[in-house]
């Protein structure tokens, strides 16, 4: 699945989001967000369901870090299924 180089999160905010075979040194982690680096990383070589689903992840702690809103992880989690259906449904994915 083709994914964007960078994601502007707000007015002078941007992530980079790249691709890493390992990502913190754990061979099943499949993405990771730093905030204070401004950088997303994606494992290369996942579906497109499980690419987009791990960039929605890692947006969702780019969103807490930036904004500083506390969402629970298990709750980002559950935001993964219905914020594809949305992009879907509208047809922007």
């Amino acid at each position: 699945m083709k994914i964007p180089s960078k994601i502007r999160l707000k007015k002078g905010v941007e992530y980079q989001i790249v691709r890493q075979d390992l990502i913190d040194d754990d061979p099943s982690c499949l993405g990771i967000c730093n905030g204070l680096t401004n950088t997303i990383i994606i494992k290369p070589g996942l579906s497109d369901r499980l690419t987009l689903e791990t960039l929605i992840h890692e947006l969702l702690h780019a969103i807490c870090f930036e904004f500083e809103v506390k969402i629970p992880h298990k709750l980002i989690y559950a935001l993964e299924a219905p914020i594809i259906k949305i992009l879907k449904l509208n047809g922007w994915i």
